[in-house]
């Protein structure tokens, strides 16, 4: 049975807590809005890229470019898993982890090679624990630079132009507003019009194999900012969201153990009058 000075220690033990959950919300509350803004910076940029991308591919031959070409028979894959360096953001990682491990699970008798090239070292640790194969990791990374972007959408276009995998999937979640983020799915490489565009005949200038060389590149460096950014400011509403249920389950703690408290604290002085009381009759007593 507790005591009334366990059961104080345990709500100023809560207390504690409740301030630090407080604190880490208003700091991911803070890095929300910043990489909300980030985002509304490249959003409008890799819509008309997309939107480019579909007519542009939709008009030229499929042999044009490796990066256009659908293979005949596929059967190596990889995935690009976009999730965090971190914890503390509710089920933001694992969302991820499982759509990747359900995947595999799916398709493992489909493809004879599926291969893991993974941003963030929560899900890396997971899948090295099981074996997975992981070409390429990304860790401990606070800021995603240029140059960082630029390298990895290298090493995709790399790993795909050079025959030792068929396709790119990326996997990572899609930011729609502060409290509903979205794991997506989608086909990266090879680069397909994701609409019927009505085929029309462009004016290419110096040609279309030049133009095509140059865009279909950054089209994908465009893709893989677009996913990164996505992936970070949901990482950051996740963790608001965790961080403000955290604070409000102590809060809800602290009352019911209060009030556990203040009845503790009366029936002590209660027994304490009766006590008093008792004596009291029983001196009467004696006296008489």
């Amino acid at each position: 049975m507790p005591t009334l000075r366990d059961i104080r220690r345990k709500i100023n033990s809560i207390k504690s807590t409740q301030t630090i959950t407080r604190t880490m919300k208003m700091v991911a509350s803070s890095r929300l809005r910043r990489s909300q803004d980030e985002l509304e910076k490249i959003r409008p940029y890799a819509l008309k890229m997309n939107e480019l991308k579909n007519r542009l591919v939709a008009s030229v031959p499929e042999n044009i470019h490796p990066l256009l070409k659908e293979k005949e028979e596929v059967k190596n894959v990889l995935i690009f898993a976009c999730a965090s360096d971190k914890g503390l953001c509710g089920s933001f990682n694992m969302n991820v982890i499982m759509a990747v491990e359900n995947f595999i699970f799916q398709n493992r008798e489909k493809y004879e090679k599926i291969g893991l090239y993974i941003l963030g070292k929560k899900i890396k640790d997971y899948f090295s624990r099981r074996g997975a194969l992981i070409v390429k990791e990304w860790v401990e990374l606070r800021r995603m630079e240029k140059e960082v972007i630029s390298r990895i959408t290298e090493d995709l276009i790399l790993l795909c132009t050079s025959g030792e995998f068929d396709k790119v999937f990326a996997i990572y979640t899609f930011y729609r507003s502060p409290v509903k983020q979205i794991v997506t799915f989608e086909e990266l490489i090879p680069i397909k019009a994701e609409d019927q565009e009505k085929k029309v005949d462009y004016l290419y200038e110096p040609n279309v194999s030049y133009v095509i060389e140059k865009f279909l590149p950054e089209h994908i460096r465009t893709r893989v900012s677009y996913i990164i950014f996505n992936s970070q400011t949901s990482e950051h509403a996740s963790r608001m969201n965790a961080m403000e249920n955290a604070t409000n389950n102590c809060g809800e703690m602290i009352n019911s153990l209060t009030l556990i408290y203040n009845k503790k604290r009366q029936e002590s002085i209660t027994k304490e009058m009766l006590d008093i009381v008792g004596g009291a009759e029983a001196v009467k007593t004696t006296s008489y």
